[in-house]
């Protein structure tokens, strides 16, 4: 497995999407100039590998391996390396079946960082899993040698040389988990040392004092066994009382019973008494109301009717003559203004006008129709001028306009359709005519008995029509204050709706703001609480005006916001300040504590005392020049002030309270003001967090069911402002219908109910009269002959249109032969004619518009007057008209009212004689039930003795019920006492009830005693903790051999180990001094044990140290190398270790920085050599390098983005030695140039 390709977008230095590929399976380098972007496409292997230690490739945090860390506009960076899996001996065991493997790494901005691998978004841990499967793990890296690894290889003490070792020999592991397993027995020998301590001093003390409260429990269980035999004497004592109560009871039961008896008998006998009494009154009220009921109430009624009636005709009386009054008025206002308008237009002003200019006005209007008369013609000849040029019909150029021979295509289709209609209506005709002679014959027979009856459906329909008629004029009048009544009062009920709905919405919120302020509300009810205390207030105050304008009210109440999203903010900023009460002075705090008004503690602002602690305007602009110079619009950071209303009287309040806090958009921007030096400022932003210079945080995220205060009462300002709005629409409402609106609609609805029962009874005689007219012959024979007459006419007219077309078509076809013959001469005819219209019509305009200019006051002072005066005398026509009406139905409604009253009058005199009458009956009735409320006495007092006898048999048979519940619950209880043989078991007489209790209550005295200290789980608990201590015992012992085990094992290993190491150490010693044979000719290198010098003893497992020699002199230490020949050696240790346990890939980040060019080339031919089936990424700035490499990727720097260009096969491709030899000059010359600096 290698890798073939890598992709970087927006990584570093690489902003667009950058291919860098495809790589060779065997020797890579990368070159180019410093800063280029060479080592940054290590880093992004490094990245993706799954880097933890960030410095490795030069970075504090993810963030910044995005392009100009985000700030170009590139907000995400991506790498994505392409592996290689033909070669199935190298890869993975988990990507087996996959010959290519693509693993890509995304970081944000904003910090969202992600795996993906073939495409699909997988977990960290799979990507971790699959690197460490292929030895490329990057955080404990030996595939990968960076430019500080080589210095830090020859500066390593033995120890570190040996763990190098055992890290390739994989016993590093091992030599951690033998330490944890060390530190683990050491651990369990302490469990252990605690078990013992547990055993001596616990455990088994305690099993002794188990043993102890054993013997007492045990004496204590005998006293239980003699308690319960004097227990069950003392029971059998009481059951056998129990038995003697109950056979008492059972006596007294009987006695009661037989007495009960007795007084039933009685209370039967009365009943049947009251029975015939009550049934004797009930068939005389019976009586009574069958024969006088029914009358009474007919005649009730008829009165109530005829009551109602009357009513009814006063009312329309009184509104005729309310109508009468108003039509009499108006009628007089309308003469009166008649006669003003006479007056005007008579007078010797206007009439000297009319005379002045009437010359003018007769010349003005000729004018004026001669030119409407010239534009007419002229647009007519243009239509013909258009329908000639078109080829249309001119008959038909004043509508729509065909072609010639369109419309005699059109005409000949016409004709065809008329002769089709004219058969079917032909046909139509004779049958009619065949129908309607027979009908003719029968009508003739009927026609003399017929005339003789009298039509009066027919004269109640036409009156019925008149009256209808009058009322519906009568509605029409009253009809646009009747519906602009209707329409003021479903508004005045929708706004009470309204108002009921605003103020259910304001009981929550004034409930809230009550509970945040400390003193009576003097904000919006400001008034209410100054007026409910005003005797205390007077005492104080000039007045209760003084209080209303000195005190302003609590600061949320004096604030508005610009802007909404501010509220969090300034809530946090003000804190326990916004419930704060501002007065005028320190004078008015001063009285308005002692009033005796406040009921809770509160804090006043007195404006003429207050300090202003507002941040300076040189402040505030130098963070918003701080805001922008970090490319932040400066309208995130405002002034907390800055976002408020309120009246300019109250500004040292406000400023107190706000003004020394700045708001910011986020957090960040209110760090950046908090802590900068110049300005050292509080800040808060929208969402409430309060950032302060001294390193103080509050606030976080605020609870989303919080309740804002100054949202809260912003909203109770609006909807006590709709709630006011509300109540004067409906005093101007109120005001309108008290002007007379309720009246008129009041008589609109009488009409209307009136018109709606006219019309009912006009439908049904109409329906009444079309049934006999249908039934009849006459109608059948007048519905024949209408039919007949209308399809003869129809018929007529047929024929008529038959003959038009048919002419129309003779005129279309002679136009059609003479158009062409004439069609240039008309053309030019109809051009000279509309040429002569237009000169004629611009003269006429100019002459039109002076006459216009002169006569224009004139005409329009006439026409307005004319106007009114024909207005009015309409107006007075309908009035006198209305009057008459009026005056007629107020007769008719005099003449019904008198009728009514009379009927009333005799009504209520046969009422009289009838109530007369049933007051007699009711007498008698009277005696009688007189007579039933003695019977009714005697028998409640009988059923009160009958409910004294049943009370005490019930509690005697309950008191038997509880004496027999407690015998039976004993016997349940004490199932013994059933026993037959009881007095063989427990003799009663030898054992009396009183010893035995004393017995007894001696001995529970003694069992109390014992109680106290008697543990009654003692056996359970003794035998647990037995069992738990043996059992503690044996696991002490198994934990004892299992630590044996364990030492034994680890000894074992640490044998296997040093075998291991041994093997490990010649391996990479040979390794180590071929490759350095390799890369320093005739010299030689080896690893061997460390010499202790207290000892002066060579021990290979206290550490490993460098040997060196040059031509067969071995030097004594590596103070005596040169640089280059140092790192020379690291390197060749650190290939050897890479050679003795392999990895695909192998990345080296400019190791040869230190080294001349000769030894630069040894390391490329080195690798050649050694190292033929991996991978090799290595970055150079020598020739010698990447000489042998072969593919070179060269990176250059153009306008601030890394580029990456390939060659490939150097040695053998021309083009590309060319291309070498270029990038060799480039190199050379800057190197000239860091040499001149």
């Amino acid at each position: 497995m290698y890798i073939e390709e890598i992709i970087l977008d927006g990584f570093k230095s690489y902003q667009k999407r950058t291919v860098v590929g495809k790589f060779h399976p065997k020797f890579n380098a990368i070159t180019g100039l410093n800063g280029s972007g060479k080592s940054n496409i290590l880093d992004s292997i490094c990245f993706v590998l799954g880097i933890t230690n960030l410095s490795q490739i030069r970075i504090n945090k993810l963030e910044e391996l995005v392009y100009k860390s985000g700030q170009a506009g590139i907000n995400k960076a991506s790498v994505s390396i392409i592996f290689n899996n033909v070669d199935k001996s190298s890869s993975s065991p988990l990507y087996k079946d996959l010959d290519k493997i693509t693993v890509t790494r995304q970081i944000a901005t904003g910090g969202r960082n992600r795996y993906l691998l073939n495409g699909s978004v997988v977990k960290p841990v799979e990507i971790t899993n699959f690197f460490h499967s292929v030895q490329l793990n990057v955080n404990n890296s030996h595939f990968l040698i960076m430019q500080g690894k080589i210095t830090k290889v020859v500066n390593m003490k033995p120890k570190e040389l040996l763990s190098m070792v055992e890290e390739a020999a994989g016993t590093r592991m091992y030599e951690t988990k033998k330490q944890q397993s060390l530190k683990l027995i050491e651990k369990k020998d302490k469990k252990l040392e605690e078990i013992n301590r547990m055993l001596e001093e616990d455990i088994i003390p305690k099993l002794q004092r188990l043993k102890k409260e054993r013997s007492d429990y045990l004496k204590w269980s005998s006293i239980n066994e003699e308690i319960e035999f004097f227990e069950r004497i003392c029971t059998l004592h009481n059951y056998n009382r129990l038995s003697l109560d109950i056979s008492d009871i059972e006596g007294k039961l009987g006695c009661s019973e037989s007495a009960l008896d007795e007084i039933e008998k009685e209370i039967t006998a009365s009943r049947e008494m009251i029975i015939s009494l009550k049934n004797s009154v009930e068939e005389e009220e019976n009586k009574l109301s069958s024969e006088w009921s029914a009358p009474l109430k007919s005649c009730k009624d008829n009165i109530s009717d005829v009551e109602s009636k009357v009513r009814l005709t006063q009312v329309q009386l009184n509104e005729l003559n309310i109508d009468l009054n108003d039509e009499e008025n108006a009628l007089a206002d309308q003469k009166n203004q008649k006669k003003s308008i006479e007056e005007k237009l008579n007078s010797q002003i206007i009439n000297s006008n009319l005379e002045d200019s009437k010359e003018k006005s007769e010349e003005f209007f000729k004018v004026e129709r001669r030119i409407n008369e010239m534009k007419e013609k002229l647009e007519t000849n243009k239509k013909f001028l258009q329908g000639i040029r078109a080829g249309l019909d001119l008959s038909l150029c004043n509508s729509e306009q065909k072609s010639l021979r369109q419309s005699l295509y059109d005409t000949e289709k016409e004709l065809a359709n008329v002769s089709v209609e004219e058969k079917k209506i032909k046909m139509r005709i004779e049958e009619f005519e065949n129908k309607i002679k027979p009908l003719n014959d029968k009508v003739n027979k009927t026609s003399i008995s017929s005339k003789s009856k009298p039509m009066t459906p027919n004269e109640e329909y036409k009156y019925l029509s008149e009256q209808v008629k009058l009322l519906e004029n009568e509605v029409i009048n009253l009809k646009e204050d009747a519906e602009l009544c209707e329409k003021y009062n479903l508004e005045k009920r929708k706004i009470k709706i309204d108002n009921d709905s605003l103020e259910i919405q304001l009981q929550p919120i004034e409930m809230f703001i009550r509970t945040r302020q400390c003193i009576y509300n003097f904000g919006a009810h400001k008034e209410l609480a100054v007026q409910a205390h005003i005797n205390e207030v007077d005492t104080l105050l000039d007045s209760s005006k003084a209080l209303k304008t000195k005190v302003k009210g609590s600061v949320f109440e004096l604030i508005d916001l610009i802007d909404p999203k501010y509220t969090n903010a300034l809530e946090m900023t003000a804190g326990g300040r916004l419930y704060n009460v501002v007065v005028e002075n320190h004078e008015v705090g001063k009285k308005l504590l002692n009033s005796g008004l406040i009921k809770k503690r509160i804090t006043i602002i007195p404006l003429d005392k207050i300090l202003d602690p507002s941040i300076s305007k040189k402040k505030i602009d130098f963070a918003k020049g701080l805001a922008k110079s970090n490319n932040i619009d400066d309208k995130c950071v405002v002034h907390a002030v800055d976002v408020l209303k309120f009246d300019k009287e109250l500004s040292p309040a406000i400023k107190y309270c706000f003004g020394h806090t700045i708001i910011c958009e986020d957090e960040n921007i209110a760090k950046m003001i908090t802590f900068n030096p110049e300005i050292s400022t509080r800040t808060v932003t929208l969402h409430g967090d309060i950032y302060d210079p001294s390193g103080t945080l509050s606030g976080g995220s605020a609870p989303c069911n919080q309740t804002s205060i100054l949202s809260t009462y912003k909203h109770y300002n609006e909807v006590r402002l709709k709630i006011l709005h509300n109540n004067r629409r409906i005093e101007e409402i109120n005001e309108a219908l008290s002007l007379g609106l309720s009246k008129a609609a009041d008589a609109y609805r009488h009409s209307q109910v009136q018109l709606d029962i006219n019309k009912h009874q006009l439908k049904l005689l109409e329906e009444r009269i079309s049934r006999l007219k249908e039934d009849s012959l006459e109608s059948k024979l007048e519905k024949y002959s209408n039919e007949l007459n209308r399809l003869k006419s129809e018929y007529e007219n047929l024929l008529n249109k038959e003959k038009c077309l048919k002419e129309n078509k003779l005129r279309l076809e002679n136009e059609i032969k003479v158009f062409e013959d004439t069609k240039e001469s008309k053309e030019k005819q109809l051009e000279a004619e509309i040429e002569r219209l237009k000169k004629e019509i611009k003269e006429l305009s100019a002459t039109y518009k002076n006459l216009e200019i002169i006569t224009s006051t004139t005409r329009i002072e006439q026409r307005a007057l004319r106007t009114e005066l024909d207005q009015v005398l309409d107006s007075i026509v309908s009035k006198t008209k209305n009057i008459s009406e009026i005056k007629l139905r107020i007769e008719n409604q005099n003449s019904i009212l008198k009728d009514l009253q009379t009927e009333l009058h005799e009504s209520k005199s046969s009422l009289m004689k009838l109530q007369q009458e049933i007051e007699l009956s009711n007498e008698t009735i009277k005696e009688n039930k007189s007579e039933i409320k003695k019977a009714e006495r005697l028998l409640s007092r009988k059923q009160l003795e009958n409910s004294k006898v049943i009370h005490e048999i019930k509690t005697l048979k309950t008191e038997l019920t509880q004496k027999n519940k407690i015998k039976d619950s004993m016997a349940r209880k004490h199932e013994w006492l059933l026993d037959q043989n009881l007095t063989n078991k427990f003799d009663l007489e030898s054992n009396p009830y009183k010893v035995c209790m004393e017995k007894l209550e001696e001995l529970q005295r003694e069992k109390l005693v014992l109680s106290k200290n008697v543990n009654r789980r003692i056996l359970n608990l003794y035998e647990r903790v037995n069992s738990e201590c043996n059992e503690l015992i044996n696991k002490r012992d198994i934990v004892i051999k299992d630590k044996d085990k364990i030492e034994d094992v680890i000894n074992d290993l640490d044998q296997k180990k040093k075998q291991a190491l041994e093997n490990t150490w010649k391996t990479v010693n040979s390794s180590f001094k071929s490759i350095f044979s390799a890369l320093l000719p005739n010299s030689t290198a080896e690893l061997v044990p460390y010499l202790n010098p207290e000892t002066n003893v060579e021990s290979f497992y206290e550490g490993l140290e460098f040997k060196v020699g040059f031509g067969g002199i071995w030097k004594k230490s590596l103070s005596e190398l040169s640089g280059g020949q140092r790192s020379l050696l690291a390197l060749s240790l650190i290939l050897s270790m890479l050679r003795f346990k392999p990895a695909p890939v192998y990345i080296l980040d400019e190791i040869d920085s230190a080294l001349d060019l000769g030894h630069t080339q040894n390391i490329g031919k080195m690798i050649k050599h050694h190292f033929p089936n991996s991978q090799f990424i290595i970055v150079s700035l020598k020739e010698g390098m990447f000489d042998k490499a072969d593919v070179l990727f060269k990176t250059e720097l153009i306008h601030g983005v890394s580029t990456v260009s390939r060659i490939e096969n150097c040695s053998a491709d021309d083009e590309c030695n060319k291309k070498l030899e270029n990038h060799r000059e480039i190199f050379n010359n800057y190197k000239v140039r860091r040499r001149n600096k």
